[in-house]
């Protein structure tokens, strides 16, 4: 099973993959996918949950973090609408932790990461926004 997903992560850094999603964290990831593949959102930036490791310590550096239980709920329960067992089409841009960071497409055509800033699940984060080379939201 351990080689099977090593498979799935290093196959999906070089080709577009599918990802039924089972689950969401949180309004900027991770999805968990049918695949094992979990996937952070690329160029946005949700509120996480209080627990969250980045709302344990304090980091200067950690300026566009919100760490609010009632807002990541509201933002997981958006994503949610948006996603859950439903098919993406995503392109990895990255790993962040144990994930894939992926620009994902929805079933209707449009950008996840777009979709989550539309509906108020998130905002883009400008700096990542940038660096995978996101382009506009329609």
């Amino acid at each position: 099973m351990l080689f099977v997903m090593l498979a799935l992560s290093t196959a999906t850094l070089t080709a577009p993959f599918s990802c039924t999603v089972t689950r969401v964290h949180d309004g900027d990831g991770p999805l968990w996918c049918s695949n094992g593949i979990k996937v952070r959102i690329a160029g946005v930036q949700a509120p996480d949950f209080e627990s969250a490791s980045p709302c344990r310590a304090a980091d200067p550096r950690r300026v566009n973090y919100r760490c609010d239980n009632t807002a990541a709920k509201r933002s997981q329960q958006i994503v949610e609408r948006l996603v859950l067992r439903r098919t993406l089409r995503c392109e990895a841009t990255g790993k962040s932790y144990s994930r894939i960071v992926a620009r994902c497409t929805l079933p209707d055509g449009r950008s996840l990461s777009c979709a989550a800033i539309a509906s108020g699940a998130a905002v883009r984060w400008d700096r990542y926004w940038r660096q995978y080379r996101m382009g506009e939201c329609r």
